[in-house]
């Protein structure tokens, strides 16, 4: 009998019919046995009703301490509510019966990431349960994804491969693919990769992603091209766009007595873009917003934390599709609504073409979005510039500058050192920026700077990424096909005992990537008294470490032709000279309206005014 009601229990649940399992399970005669108890508790936990389940859980626990699968669910609803202290008690629990429970102990791997992100004392958990369960590629991508994390490319890629043998079609670990290529300087065969992604038309979330890193792949080439970026951008949003076309019919209930404005972000975290936004919401003027806030992301840490007690409501969106974020912020009668950072990561772009707001705005992107929904992106006249040829589908709204970042401070920043080239007699350039920055053309004019200042070596690092033996036989073949001893370049990497910022002490001079330029990088440079050195393009990413440095009074540091670039660096290259920004620059960047937060906010709250009342 209770075979009969647990096939029909699980087809039910199959069919996500979970009010029927309960009818089943109400009245079932036996309904205190423990399978029948375990259903209550996993329908229940589908249904949010997550304290409830544990109720059940905790007696069917004590009652049944052999029936395993109860501790599972018990570990993995406290996961859930973030209790991770109970979850891994409990996961400990299951192994201590079992040594053997693989799944125990890959979710224990889990907990340890989600409570403290430790890379490495995950990875060593995960390795423990692959090894009870070697073929299981649920435990091989999680590997896959630290090792990618963790700028352990090639190691990534072995893991991605087993994978691909297990299910050569495994569209995660395809994408997982695609940015190890990225990471390796291959474009052309991550292009490849995420164009046979597309290819299965599954349209699900790989599909996603692959159309997403179509759009990356596109803005990190050298042959860098607006016309087939926003191409590539209406393929994606013919796939994955609004399809009901639910735009411009928003309805306020009422008008707000403050302006409401509503920052739909996966990055209120430990993340670059925070460097930005944090002064918004630090000298927020009270009396005239509100700001509301929609996160994409479970990867919360302090600074989440600090963002949920300032802003005027918090809402997590990871697990609402776009047509009902859009419904809830249309309740919230939200008055304008900011998209941060693009299609990076885990943000909901596509949000925006169901116009949820009256007034939608784009902030931070890497281009312009070609979102006909999308009324303005805020930027500044450095970054697009009046005469500026670079295709753009919304209003441009020119703050006076885009970036702010915290005032560099000597008690929290590493003391800064005398210029190497004082004691070395040669030059030591830098480029600190994530490789997939480290372009063909980033090479060749780096290629011309070690040929024009004899002796000179030039410091790459990227936390451990730089590591990997591919993209370091990339730089040397072609710098050693140039005449340019392999010697010359150091690649920093974990060996090295220092702080990231503590680098700069061994730099003269940072050398800017093209065309995708830095921005956090550059600020990081400039605040240990080192020089950042760039050539702008024609678009807004080849000109964020400008506006960076525009802001910070650094105008001079700025290229705008290749053929200036050499003779303008030479001026720059002057031990006097060097010496002197060396003593200075920290101060004047904190003096500077790079970082004037209060100046800032104001700055960004006129642009809302203006953009409100248009």
């Amino acid at each position: 009998m209770i075979e009969e009601f647990l096939k029909k229990a699980n087809i039910l649940f199959e069919n996500k019919e979970y009010e029927e399992v309960l009818k089943l399970i109400k009245n079932y005669p036996k309904n205190n046995h423990p399978s029948i108890l375990y259903y209550s508790a996993l329908i229940n936990d589908k249904l949010k009703k997550k304290e409830k389940a544990l109720k059940i859980l905790d007696q069917l626990i004590k009652n049944h301490p052999n029936f395993i699968e109860p501790f599972h669910l018990y570990a993995n609803i406290c996961e859930d509510l973030k209790r991770y202290d109970e979850s891994e008690k409990i996961l400990k629990e299951i192994i201590k019966k079992n040594s053997n429970d693989w799944k125990a102990i890959y979710n224990l791997a889990r907990i340890k990431l989600h409570r403290n992100d430790n890379k490495e004392e995950a990875l060593k958990e995960y390795k423990k349960a692959l090894e009870l369960n070697p073929k299981n590629y649920q435990i091989l991508r999680a590997i896959a994804q630290i090792q990618l994390d963790t700028g352990l490319i090639d190691l990534a890629e072995e893991t991605i491969n087993k994978i691909l043998l297990i299910n050569n079609n495994n569209q995660y670990a395809l994408n997982l693919l695609t940015l190890c290529y990225l990471n390796q300087l291959k474009l052309n065969e991550a292009e490849k990769i995420s164009k046979k992604i597309i290819e299965y038309k599954k349209y699900n979330i790989e599909e996603n992603i692959a159309h997403r890193n179509l759009i990356l792949i596109q803005i990190y080439k050298d042959d860098y091209n607006q016309d087939l970026l926003l191409l590539k951008i209406k393929e994606f949003l013919t796939v994955f766009g609004n399809k009901e076309k639910i735009t411009n019919k928003i309805e306020f209930k009422k008008k707000n007595k403050k302006i409401k404005i509503g920052f739909v972000s996966s990055d209120f975290r430990k993340h670059s873009i925070n460097n930005v936004i944090h002064s918004l919401f630090l000298y927020k003027n009270k009396k005239k917003f509100e700001f509301c806030c929609y996160s994409s992301t479970n990867n919360e840490d302090k600074i989440t934390d600090w963002y949920k007690k300032i802003s005027n409501s918090w809402k997590n969106i990871i697990y609402l599709n776009d047509k009902k974020v859009s419904e809830l912020i249309i309740s919230d009668n939200i008055d304008i609504l900011i998209f941060i950072g693009g299609l990076t990561g885990t943000n909901r772009y596509l949000l925006s073409t169901y116009k949820s707001a009256k007034k939608q705005i784009s902030f931070h992107p890497a281009s312009s979005s070609g979102i006909k929904e999308l009324d303005y992106w805020i930027t500044d006249s450095v970054l697009n510039p009046i005469n500026i040829k670079e295709k753009i589908s919304e209003k441009v709204i020119r703050m006076e500058h885009l970036f702010n970042f915290t005032k560099p401070e000597n008690n929290y920043l590493p003391k800064i050192n005398e210029p190497p080239m004082k004691k070395n007699n040669f030059i030591s350039f830098s480029s600190f920026s994530n490789p997939m920055k480290l372009s063909l053309k980033s090479l060749e004019l780096w290629l011309e700077v070690l040929k024009n200042f004899q002796g000179s070596k030039l410091y790459l690092k990227f936390f451990n990424f730089l590591d990997n033996r591919k993209i370091q036989n990339t730089i040397y073949n072609f710098l050693e096909k140039n005449s340019i001893q392999k010697e010359r370049i150091i690649f920093i990497n974990k060996k090295f005992k220092k702080t990231y910022l503590e680098y700069y002490n061994d730099i003269d001079i940072a050398l800017d990537t093209f065309p995708y330029s830095g921005a956090t990088t550059s600020f990081g440079a400039i605040c240990m008294g080192v020089p950042v050195y760039t050539l702008t393009g024609k678009n807004y990413i080849s000109r964020q470490s400008a506006s960076v440095l525009t802001s910070a009074g650094l105008s001079d540091w700025i290229v705008h032709d290749k053929n200036d670039y050499i003779k303008t660096l030479k001026k720059l290259a002057n031990l006097k000279k060097i010496y002197k920004l060396r003593l200075k620059l920290r101060r004047q960047v904190a003096d500077s309206p790079l970082c004037n937060g209060l100046r800032f906010a104001k700055n960004f709250e006129n642009a809302m005014e203006k953009i409100f009342c248009e």
